[in-house]
């Protein structure tokens, strides 16, 4: 389904619920009921299946012999195990920083106020992530079956953004959708709308025979249902909007909706960028993060101009089809509110209802951040002071006694490290020496494109002989253009671009999955082949490895590996094998490692026949 017919499908649906609300849900609960329909029919089935089988059995005991005998029981058995384990999928519950009743007590009492209010279904856990975000996650622990648990996430940085009261508010919206006041039809669709994603997704990543069967299916309904359904899960938002207003008072819910528009990317742009820039200095970082953040919010107020352009830059945003949040600017007109000029909170609401726990909290946050990112930090230290050295050591010679690739590297470190200015003419001393090579005009066309120089356009007619930068160099040269207003001549490149981004998303599908009905071909054993089989053969559950590549019809330069492997050792299924050892693998490139036997035996099979084998 394209986008353009997921648009459309949209459009028809809300043309549907103005016209008939009645006759727009009633489709919708036919269309929702679809996708159950067909899991129901498949358990149906196979309750017949056995209880034939068990009828046969108890009735004729020769023609039970014989289906024995035929192994035709076997097989049926076989089918049965295949199609349950195929609709029972299971859901992922969110993680995080789980917080308990007895040490957050204010902060569940304001909980339970607002699902009082609310008559809301039961809060089963609450977990604080790092995010600027909060949302209500309904796991079902019976996978389609439901009985669902509710996990709501609040991000810190909000905490420490928004007062108590405005964080009401947001809670208010995210609650609101499990609210007993309101629609249990529109509660309902909303599930299933998730749901029924989640169950595509793990469908797309499963290798399973049965899932095979079901994927066609559900890659033909989820995406429609969820463009039918766009027009109520929308409402929805606006529904929750209401009823923050409702619990709390329209210029709290308005100042926490412009607070978190507005301040999020000030936040990002002034605190977290020049955070993360320091690691090009110092080792290690100077400070705690999280620490730091709260010390900068209050010594580092948005000034009034900036926090008024940033807010006048978020009401300009429209509401498009990409995500059913509403722009701000339909999200305050709906609540009859006017955009305002948030205040800093005097007391954070993590503050306020963290109480005693709040400095744990903190510190617990800026451990846990510095375990997973003091490495990253390291290597970036490292790898500044190496590029600083060796742009140095570039600098120090004649620019026409580099090789081509000392002067590709050049030319790159003078962009991140120096200027547009003195990255030019490395470039243009790389092209005068390749002047076929796409790479170097698409360079050149970059930093012309920014100097507002009519030439970018020669380099990237000529960048757009190479594949892999047609999309890039089209929408420079296009936007280049429109800016000069030559709406004509701007046609032709956006063609160009639309026309490689469906290439693009044929090729990308094309590497999304390996099945049996592909082609493969033996792969070159070269050094990458080698270092991913010897990363597999050390693995302790892995015998032998097999490689072969899938015969591509788009990029085939860019190959695409598959590694099979016969498994050794104790262990409960081939899945958590292959599980395990998939995800030991360390590479960053399209790789698929299948094990031999299992629901994988087929194209393990095929791999090991077309490939070779790795000692």
């Amino acid at each position: 389904m394209t986008e353009d017919d997921f648009i459309q499908l949209v459009q028809k649906a809300e043309k549907d619920a103005e016209k008939n609300i009645k006759g727009y849900r009633g489709k919708l609960l036919l269309f929702a009921s679809l996708g159950y329909a067909v899991i129901f029919f498949i358990l149906f089935s196979l309750v017949l299946l056995i209880g034939g089988t068990a009828a046969t059995a108890f009735l004729s005991t020769t023609l039970f012999l014989l289906l024995l005998k035929k192994k035709l029981i076997i097989v049926m058995a076989i089918v049965v195990w295949i199609l349950l384990k195929a609709v029972w999928v299971k859901f992922d519950e969110p993680t995080g920083y789980v917080l308990e009743k007895k040490r957050f007590p204010k902060l569940f009492a304001a909980i339970d106020e607002l699902r009082q209010q609310l008559k809301s279904l039961p809060i089963h856990q609450v977990i604080l992530t790092p995010e600027l975000n909060a949302a209500v996650v309904q796991t079902p622990r019976l996978g389609i079956f439901g009985w669902h648990k509710n996990t709501l996430i609040v991000g810190l940085e909000l905490l420490l953004i928004l007062s108590a009261e405005e964080m009401r508010a947001v809670l208010a919206h995210e609650l609101g959708h499990l609210s007993g006041n309101h629609s249990k039809f529109n509660a309902w669709i909303y599930r299933v709308r998730i749901m029924w994603q989640k169950v595509m997704d793990e469908f797309e990543h499963s290798q399973s025979f049965g899932a095979k069967l079901l994927q066609r299916f559900f890659y033909w309904y989820v995406p429609r249902f969820s463009a039918y359904s766009f027009a109520l899960a929308r409402n929805n938002e606006y529904e929750a909007d209401a009823i923050s207003v409702e619990l709390t008072d329209k210029q709290t819910a308005t100042r926490a909706l412009v607070n978190v528009y507005a301040s999020s990317p000030y936040i990002d742009e002034h605190y977290w960028s020049s955070y993360f820039k320091k690691a090009d200095q110092m080792p290690e970082p100077d400070h705690a993060p999280y620490e730091g953040l709260v010390r900068f919010m209050k010594e580092n107020k948005i000034a009034q101009a900036d926090m008024i352009a940033r807010i006048k830059q978020a009401m300009e945003d429209t509401t498009g089809y990409a995500d059913t949040h509403p722009a701000l600017k339909d999200r305050i007109d709906c609540i009859g509110g006017e955009p305002v000029l948030p205040e800093p909170a005097r007391t954070s609401a993590a503050r306020e209802w963290f109480g005693d726990q709040y400095k744990r909290v903190l510190k617990e946050f800026d451990n846990e951040w510095y375990t997973n990112n003091k490495e990253g930090w390291r290597e970036r230290y490292d790898y500044v002071k190496e590029s600083e050295a060796k742009l140095e050591s570039y600098a120090s010679q004649d620019m026409t006694q580099l090789s081509d690739e000392d002067l590709w590297h050049f030319g790159l470190l003078n962009l991140e490290f120096k200027s547009d200015d003195e990255a030019l003419p490395v470039f243009q001393q790389y092209k005068q020496r390749n002047p076929d090579d796409p790479d170097g005009s698409y360079m050149i066309g970059q930093i012309l494109y920014r100097k507002d120089d009519e030439a970018c356009l020669a380099e990237f007619e000529h960048a757009i002989q190479k594949d892999s930068l047609k999309v890039n160099a089209s929408e420079y040269a296009y936007y280049y253009l429109l800016n000069h207003e030559r709406e004509q001549e701007a046609e032709k490149w956006r063609v160009i671009a639309e026309q490689q981004m469906e290439v693009n998303h044929a090729a990308q599908l094309e590497r999304s999955e390996a099945t049996v009905t592909d082609v493969y071909e033996a792969a070159e054993l070269n050094d990458e082949v080698k270092a991913i089989s010897q990363q597999l053969l050390q693995h302790p559950k892995v015998k032998k490895v097999w490689v072969a590549k899938k015969v591509l019809q788009y990029y085939p330069e860019s190959p695409l590996y598959l590694f099979a492997f016969a498994p050794k050792g104790f262990y409960l299924s081939h899945e958590g094998v292959q599980k395990s050892v998939a995800e030991s693998l360390q590479y960053d490139g399209d790789v698929f490692v299948v094990v031999k036997g299992g629901d994988y035996r087929k194209l393990a099979k095929k791999v090991i026949k077309a490939g070779i084998k790795v000692n």
